[in-house]
């Protein structure tokens, strides 16, 4: 992983840090001003390099404490997910360690034990960053104290654990370790600090580990999502927040929960008022409206399930409690009923590495179909897989099935790309004979695109009828301790039009004859990816003078100047490879050669544009700092408006000099071939000669061919 930046500390220098991850991960952060992807992605023996990313807090959506009495109301959700008749069984999390991820947890709250260390119920963590630190320009600080200064860990920790006379927690005799990766100022982390927390927790026995925290990313192989994965794959159940960016539609999937065996989770809007019944068709679970939307851009299906995440109580700092929203609620949630299976059933030391893929599909598996939830509620549709995965989990199937399904989510892909054949294999675990039976829920299709705004937002979006054919297996009898496969075929749907790009998906269900229905999810696209997303961009990028010339730059950032360029640009679709390169005068297209190196044909650099442009309307050098950069080319990008300030400076850490050159800016299409040149969409610019003046002042002119 590498990230850079510029300091007078740091000039023309290179730091390396080793993780500590064990067999899990073996990589190393190389902090530079001088290097980028391509250089580093040359060095002998580097099998991939990843930017490193900086990703938000997801500080929950609050209500006014004052809405609600919490202890006159004994409010719960439990109600909705079978949770308190496990606790009324006795299932209360014993012998089951969770890790959380997060800003720390306040372990002096009274309904968290009131004490930290060994024998509490805050067994053990640390901090990974220290307090008061702004990642860009202090080193990190860790110390052993987790103390959480924010309330988002705190609330977290209750979500699983809280105990009092009037509130409890999914798994109230769990034990806890916390991993605080958010400094105190400001409210955003590393990826490097979330890997080495998970291979922290992993390191301390962690049974489940959960974290509330994400950005919009959509690759699957991020590197946090891989080292999620891979502790998955060690018998680890995971739990990640599918994130809080619901409106803005499909295609918004949240980093580490892509990770494959991570369970990522959606937030369903259920109603803590004891006083309603669950059999009330009118306080029936709905999509919370924020949550996030998938699936991934590989076409991966994403969320995975979903929890309560809507106006959940739960405890905050200073021995007080609070309402929050979010998928932040969700993931917790689920990593308490997974500690509820391992008190009841045991986790990996018993099951061994397969067990976190075991109890996942346990999870997934016992999803309820929820309604439609976008712009409006419309119970004539399921809300699909794309939104909240199953639906919402259901705790009692969870632990007390003797069904048990290994599958993958039957992931279609598009309409080039289309997996029709998926199979699935079923154990009767119980002490009967059961005949199980297959059908299909087709759920709520969507057209994603409107012709003029590019991908919709979810207010947008109108549910449709999209049924896919499907041959689903005979019926199939099995006894007791006998496990079988069972194979589906899908077609693509053949009654939509693809130039509105429509994605359809459901669930497929197996019901036995012992009574116990358990579900798989699928979904697909049924239009072209790569024809749909032919031009990447939606509408033309486009390059500004903030000093009012447009032809001409000379990167002054004086404050009576301001002269440096801005590069405006709108992804219609997710982007693997974004680029910013600068070549002599006069290249064309046709010399295109990948990875570009610096002085062979004609290469002169990529270029380092300021970080954070997007969160700032104008540039101010009283409190900004230019040299403040991050080098392109740029990796896993999400869909969306982003601005770059270019100053003149390269990825190597000079400035461009003196002369004439040519700009390529270009997004690399879905599937494609870096090594081609047609599979790139390239910037379009109005003139072919722009007169530049560089760093120094001399003119220069840049050129697009």
């Amino acid at each position: 992983m590498t990230r850079q930046f510029s300091s007078p500390a740091s000039a023309n220098s290179t730091y390396f840090r080793q993780f500590d991850c064990g067999d899990i991960f073996n990589g190393v952060v190389v902090e530079t001003d001088i290097d980028n992807v391509d250089t580093l992605s040359r060095v002998h023996g580097v099998a991939n390099v990843w930017p490193m990313k900086t990703v938000p807090m997801a500080s929950g959506i609050r209500r006014v404490k004052a809405a609600l009495d919490f202890k006159s109301h004994n409010y719960s959700v439990h109600q909705w997910t079978g949770v308190d008749q496990l606790h009324t069984q006795g299932i209360r999390g014993k012998g089951a360690t969770i890790a959380i991820i997060d800003t720390g947890i306040d372990y002096t709250h009274r309904a968290l034990g009131g004490c930290f260390g060994p024998g509490c119920k805050i067994a053990g963590g640390y901090d990974l960053v220290g307090n008061s630190h702004n990642e860009k320009r202090f080193p990190k600080d860790p110390d052993q104290d987790p103390m959480d200064f924010h309330g988002h860990g705190t609330h977290v920790a209750g979500i699983i654990a809280a105990e009092n006379e009037w509130l409890i927690g999914v798994a109230p005799d769990a034990r806890l370790l916390s991993f605080k990766v958010f400094a105190d100022d400001p409210w955003d982390t590393d990826e490097d600090v979330l890997i080495q927390a998970f291979c922290d927790a992993y390191g301390a026995g962690a049974d489940v580990i959960t974290a509330s925290i994400g950005r919009p990313d959509g690759f699957a192989d991020d590197p946090w999502a891989l080292v999620a994965s891979r502790i998955a794959d060690k018998g680890v159940v995971v739990t990640i927040s599918a994130g809080n960016e619901g409106n803005t539609g499909p295609f918004y999937s949240s980093s580490g929960a892509n990770g494959h065996n991570v369970l990522s989770i959606a937030a369903i809007n259920v109603t803590g008022d004891p006083s309603i019944s669950t059999s009330d068709p009118t306080a029936a679970p709905i999509p919370a409206i924020f949550t996030s939307w998938g699936p991934t851009n590989e076409l991966l299906l994403k969320p995975d399930v979903g929890a309560p995440g809507f106006d959940i109580i739960s405890t905050v700092l200073d021995n007080d409690y609070d309402l929050m929203s979010g998928t932040s609620m969700a993931a917790p949630y689920i990593a308490g009923i997974a500690a509820l299976y391992i008190s009841k059933h045991g986790g990996r030391e018993f099951h061994g590495p397969g067990f976190a893929k075991m109890l996942a599909n346990r999870i997934v598996s016992s999803g309820v179909s929820l309604g439609w939830a976008a712009d409006n509620i419309n119970f004539e549709f399921r809300a699909p897989p794309f939104q909240v995965g199953t639906g919402l989990v259901n705790a009692l199937k969870v632990l007390d099935y003797t069904t048990q399904l290994y599958f993958e989510p039957f992931s279609l892909s598009d309409s080039i790309q289309f997996r029709p054949k998926w199979t699935a294999n079923i154990t009767n675990a119980g002490n009967r004979t059961a005949v199980y039976s297959f059908e299909i829920e087709p759920q709520a299709g969507v057209e994603i695109l409107d012709p003029h705004y590019g991908i919709k937002t979810a207010y947008n979006l109108e549910p449709m009828h999209i049924v896919p054919p499907v041959k689903l297996p005979e019926d199939v009898a099995l006894a007791p301790g006998e496990t079988r496969e069972v194979e589906f075929f899908f077609g693509l749907p053949q009654t939509v039009n693809d130039d509105y790009l429509p994605l359809f998906g459901g669930k497929v269900w197996i019901r036995g004859s012992n009574g116990e229905d358990l579900s798989i999810p699928y979904g697909g696209a049924a239009y072209d990816t790569e024809k749909a997303f032919d031009t990447m961009f939606l509408g033309d990028p486009f390059i500004t003078d903030w000093g009012g010339n447009w032809t001409s730059w000379s990167f002054n950032a004086d404050r009576n100047r301001f002269d440096f360029m801005e590069l405006s640009a709108r992804l219609d679709y997710p982007c693997f490879h974004l680029r910013w390169d600068i070549y002599t005068a006069y290249w064309t297209e046709p010399h295109w050669e990948y990875p570009p190196i610096v002085g062979v044909s004609g290469y002169v650099g990529a270029a380092a544009t300021m970080r954070d442009a997007d969160t700032f309307w104008y540039y101010d050098p009283s409190r900004m700092d230019k040299e403040q950069t991050a080098a392109f080319p740029m990796m896993r990008v999400p869909r969306g408006y982003a601005k770059h300030w270019w100053f003149g400076k390269l990825a190597n850490g000079s400035h461009i000099a003196p002369g004439n050159y040519t700009l390529r800016f270009a997004a690399l299409r879905p599937y494609g071939n870096p090594n081609i040149s047609d599979h790139w969409d390239i910037m379009r610019m109005p003139v072919r000669n722009i007169q530049v003046l560089p760093y120094n002042g001399t003119n220069a002119t840049i050129h697009r061919g």
